[in-house]
């Protein structure tokens, strides 16, 4: 096996305008503990240019791995997920971000104090300063490394958590993971949304209300029976059987009351409309169910049903990782409890992955993007002083799951959803697994650990409600719990958004994008 090094950077705290590059280098050898530093990004790559080994660095692909864009050679393959790079090669050295197997925060596992402001020039060459400063380097590059030494010992060497989780499954089912192709794809694709963010009320809330989580809201989903195969029947009647509903796609014409999904055009935001209008939706069975025995379906016409032959549920998996993540918890075994939460949480994403979204890239010199053009690539981004261009996945590459057994799980936890809030009065707001509500129906299933049950998180005296994932509210105990995705705010700061106020979020460190650059981006931040 490659030898396996741990890797981290330090640069100056950003100060809004600028981009330092780093001061000083840290790299360990996970097996022989073997550690060096570097005092210049050349000598950093140049250490690893002719070795056969593979580099992490945790959060690489969106900051420490774009410092080394000026050393990126021509005619090399580079796998960029999410706007993140993923894996390069310099020389015979592959450079990866650890993230994409472990996508959590070191902080998660083990993370040292340290005052970032003796990172800055003039502070940094203080004698007890700079042994400081090497000494948190040293140990973050240790944490790295223990955690890839744990992950890999147990779970194998994998590019992601998705492709962890999958090889996982197959080994712990006896199954092999499911091949579908495109056509099926986009039969059932229609049906396959996300979770459901809502916001009822606005604003400032001055009353009192509750927050409650649906415990493994995922996992318990795929305990459940879900379509499997790649056999399909299409027809306008539904099945004789409820399992076979809950396992179909439906296409109805009625009014929903605010159960049922609905996008207007492709690609437009997920809504759940309550107008009462009538409107064409695609939903699953699950949903059907949930809308029309919570009384929001009053009447309905069956357009069209999609109903596959197999069906297939994923318990033995699930046990496996529940139990590893309460025996970690017990033991105290940070790395284990993350990394059973992601494997229970990451398998049926995997399972709905779209790869006519995915590219294949590499970098050319500049003068042969031209050519490049000829053989289906085009321009994407400056790496250095070279171009990378990327085409989609030649048809043979493109690999199909079971975008079916996807739509169903999230479906399922929809209809969960829908299903309590029917049952709370009062409902401020919710996120695919919690509900904000002034009042918790008795008929709801509450317990603090059971999967499937829900989980009185807080009882709160105030909340300022500024959109979806933008909130903060206070619990009776004065405790905070706030929500600002894409920036972070305070809470001063969100409740004045939540009053109508427009703010001007000026980050402290930049954007690191493969096509856009480092940049800094100043965002306007009011209610949405």
């Amino acid at each position: 096996m490659r030898e396996i090094w741990a890797a981290d950077c330090e640069t100056d705290p950003f100060d809004g305008v600028t981009i330092v590059q780093p001061f000083i280098w840290g790299a360990l050898n996970v097996e022989t503990r073997e550690y060096q530093t570097f005092h210049t990004t050349s000598d950093f790559v140049d250490f690893f240019r002719d070795r056969v080994c593979v580099v992490y660095a945790h959060n690489g692909g969106k900051f420490d791995w774009h410092f080394l864009l000026p050393y990126f050679e021509p005619e090399q393959r580079l796998m960029v997920i999410a706007g993140r790079i993923a894996k390069f090669k310099i020389g015979e050295c592959e450079f990866r971000d650890s993230f994409n197997i472990m996508p959590m925060p070191l902080s998660a596992v083990a993370k040292d104090e340290f005052d970032y402001e003796i990172l800055k020039k003039g502070e940094r060459d203080k004698p007890h300063n700079r042994v400081a400063i090497e000494n948190y380097l040293r140990s973050d590059c240790v944490h790295l490394a223990d955690m890839l030494v744990s992950f890999i010992a147990e779970f194998g060497f994998h590019l992601t958590q998705a492709g962890a989780s999958v090889k996982a499954w197959e080994k712990i089912s006896k199954e092999k993971a499911p091949e579908t192709d495109s056509e099926f794809f986009n039969t059932i694709a229609p049906y396959y949304f996300g979770g459901r963010v809502e916001v009822f009320e606005q604003g400032e809330i001055n009353d009192e209300f509750t927050i409650i989580d649906l415990n493994s809201a995922y996992p318990d989903a795929m305990m459940r029976l879900h379509p499997w195969g790649n056999t399909i029947t299409v027809g306008d009647e539904l099945p004789n059987s409820r399992g076979a509903i809950e396992r179909s796609f439906i296409t109805l014409k009625g009014p929903s009351l605010g159960a049922l999904p609905w996008r207007e055009k492709r690609g437009a935001s997920l809504s759940f409309p309550a107008d009462g209008e009538s409107r064409e939706f695609m939903c699953t069975g699950w949903e059907f169910f949930s809308a029309k025995e919570t009384g929001c379906l009053p009447y309905f016409d069956i357009l069209e049903v999609v109903t596959l032959a197999n069906c297939m549920h994923f318990r033995e998996y699930l046990n496996y990782f529940y139990q590893m993540k309460t025996d970690a918890k017990k033991a105290g075994d940070k790395a284990r409890y993350e990394f059973s939460k992601r494997f229970l949480n990451s398998l049926y994403g995997k399972m709905g992955a779209n790869p006519e979204e995915y590219e294949e890239y590499k970098t050319i010199e500049p003068c042969y993007i031209e050519a490049a053009e000829m053989d289906g690539y085009e321009f994407r981004a400056e790496v250095g002083k070279l171009a990378m261009v990327g085409r989609p996945l030649s048809e043979e590459r493109r690999r199909y799951y079971n975008v079916a057994t996807a739509a169903s799980i999230t479906g399922y936890v929809r209809a969960a959803w829908w299903r309590a809030a029917r049952q709370c009065s009062g409902v401020i707001y919710g996120d695919t697994d919690c509900i904000f509500a002034r009042k918790i129906g008795q008929e709801i299933e509450l317990h603090p650990e059971k999967l499937g049950a829900w989980d009185i998180e807080a009882v709160c005296k105030y909340g300022a409600i500024a959109g979806k994932k933008l909130y903060a509210v206070e619990t009776k105990e004065g405790k905070w719990k706030k929500a600002s995705k894409g920036v972070k705010l305070t809470e001063k700061e969100i409740i004045a958004v939540a009053r109508g106020a427009t703010i001007t979020h000026n980050p402290i460190a930049p954007t690191f994008s493969i096509s856009r650059g480092i940049k800094f981006n100043p965002r306007k931040i009011q209610m949405r």
